[in-house]
């Protein structure tokens, strides 16, 4: 099945480049670029009316010049659970790589990478746009477990919100558009960051330290 990718990101060396590696393979099509984030809502907004054919995934950098382009992945993915979207960055800190994560992203891929990685990541994204895969994800989780924080992402204050109202993961990952396995990623995120062992004791932790305040407890 053909695959039709949008590239977004800045530098127009990097979507030449990219683009060509792409459009060299036989079933991949490069449909739209974008050089800025206002580009790619756009182009977006025109794929989501009129839908390309095949599979359709985007590779979008994080750093642009009108603002960072997980921003653009969180929209994406908030209006389409079908979209592959691959994370291209020069960035190797552990906090873009969780965002994306948090995101919705389907993968997140470097630049220093491989063009294989780069071809492979695009790939998997079309078939499975909603699991999310990264080098060094389970590094970067280990560390963030390692350090104590509170604070709830708002893709896991979504989660908690909707665990509790009684949903189970299954129903989480249909509104939320993620499969299980990322909802169970991120219920464990939630557990280890209020040190909760279940459902309950997470919600009660919550509440007390007021970072869900206005979920609905009746």
């Amino acid at each position: 099945m053909t695959i039709s990718v949008v590239l977004v990101d800045d530098h127009a060396v990097v979507r030449e480049a990219v683009a060509g590696m792409l459009g060299a393979q036989p079933e991949i099509s490069v449909v739209g670029q974008a050089g800025s984030l206002a580009e790619g809502r756009a182009l977006f907004d025109r794929l989501l009316r009129t839908p390309p054919p095949g599979k359709v995934v985007a590779v979008i950098d994080v750093t642009m010049p009108d603002g960072s382009g997980l921003a653009l992945v969180r929209a994406v993915r908030d209006r389409s659970k079908d979209i592959g979207l691959v994370v291209l960055t020069m960035l190797s800190d552990d906090s873009t790589l969780l965002e994306a994560l948090d995101a919705g992203a389907s993968a997140l891929v470097r630049k220093s990478a491989p063009a294989d990685q780069v071809l492979s990541a695009v790939r998997r994204a079309a078939d499975f746009p909603l699991e999310f895969s990264a080098s060094g994800l389970a590094e970067a989780m280990r560390r963030q477990h390692e350090t104590p924080q509170t604070t709830l992402t708002s893709r896991e204050t979504e989660v908690l919100k909707l665990l509790v109202e009684g949903a189970s993961v299954a129903q989480v990952g249909r509104q939320l558009f993620m499969s299980p396995s990322t909802v169970k990623t991120h219920i464990g995120k939630i557990y280890e960051k209020l040190g909760a062992h279940n459902r309950a004791s997470a919600v009660i932790a919550a509440v007390r330290l007021g970072l869900v305040a206005d979920v609905d407890r009746t």
